[in-house]
Formats: structure tokens, C-alpha cells, sequence
């Protein structure tokens, strides 16, 4: 059998913070850059979008001091779940794109290679929830990163119309 194998080098992550608006709504939202001139996008074709519900609320739906930091620490273990699975190969199976706050949430996004890899470990963290935070996830096919293109956009708008 003839297999394909690839070697990708995958940048490292470099971060740009955003204050915007969203709905109406304040957004505060950390980008990783670096992706933005990744040419091997089809190596993750799947976008899994996790949410943290915040509870503790501050002015236009944003969190509270103290809420923020709870959202980092569960945050920062989902985080830490997704970005250390391997393929089988021992490659990364997911790149981080973004992390957004607003409307009372905290979105995490990401590009995954092997969707059943991030689904189990993710489960598997549902299975052992401690209850600190409700959150969700969802992960759909997209072969052409139109959520991260999404995220992606706001770089014109802090550069110039013509960057």
C-alpha cells in the first residue's frame, strides 16, 4: 500500500490581543498570529469550538476579576487537553487559533488534525467535570478554516485597509 507521509512544521504560536465589538457587545480576543501564514492548513481540517459559560458578571456581560480567573484555570486545562494530543505518528493534533471573551463566554478555537483524538479526551474531561464552570464543545469539518478566517479578519482592521 502506498502511504502518503508529510512533515509540517507547525509555527510557533505568537499572540495578538484584539479589543473589539461584537453584537453590540465588548470582545476581547487573543489571536495566534502565527497561523496566519501556515500553508499546510489541510492537515487540520477540523474546527473545534469550545465554550465556557461565565456566571459572575461585570458590566456589558463581561466577566468579573475573579470570574476571569476561573475561566483561565478551567480554560487553560481544556487547553492543555486538546493541544497534547498526538497522531499516531506522535505529530501535534491541533493548533490553537483563538481565545475570546464576551456575552457572557469564553470561546476557545481551535484547528484539530484527528477529530476522534480531541473528541475522547474531551469526553473524558466531561466525564470528570468538577461542575466549577458548564462548557460545551462542537467540532465541524472545515477544510478551508472559514472559522479562523473569521477570526483572521481582524487583522486587516488593525493594520490599514491596505496592509
Amino acid at each position: 500500500m502506498n502511504e502518503r507521509r508529510l512533515k509540517v512544521e507547525v509555527p510557533e504560536a505568537h499572540y495578538t490581543l484584539f479589543s473589539a465589538t461584537r453584537g453590540a457587545l465588548p470582545e476581547v480576543i487573543v489571536v495566534n498570529d502565527a497561523l496566519l501564514t501556515f500553508r499546510h492548513t489541510e492537515v487540520f481540517p477540523w474546527h473545534l469550538w469550545v465554550c465556557l459559560e461565565a456566571t459572575k458578571l461585570g458590566d456589558n456581560g463581561m466577566p468579573t476579576h475573579d470570574e476571569s480567573t476561573l475561566l483561565f484555570k478551567v480554560g487553560d486545562r481544556i487547553e492543555d487537553t486538546v493541544l497534547g494530543g498526538r497522531t499516531e505518528l506522535g505529530a501535534k493534533n491541533a493548533v490553537f487559533v483563538a481565545r475570546s471573551t464576551w456575552n457572557e463566554r469564553r470561546e476557545l478555537h481551535f484547528q484539530v488534525h484527528d477529530p476522534d483524538i480531541a473528541d475522547v479526551a474531551l469526553k473524558r474531561m466531561i466525564a470528570s467535570h468538577d461542575g466549577t464552570r458548564e462548557w460545551e464543545y462542537r467540532m465541524t469539518h472545515d477544510p478551508n478554516w472559514s472559522e479562523a478566517g473569521r477570526i483572521f479578519q481582524l487583522f486587516p482592521l488593525s493594520q490599514g485597509a491596505d496592509a
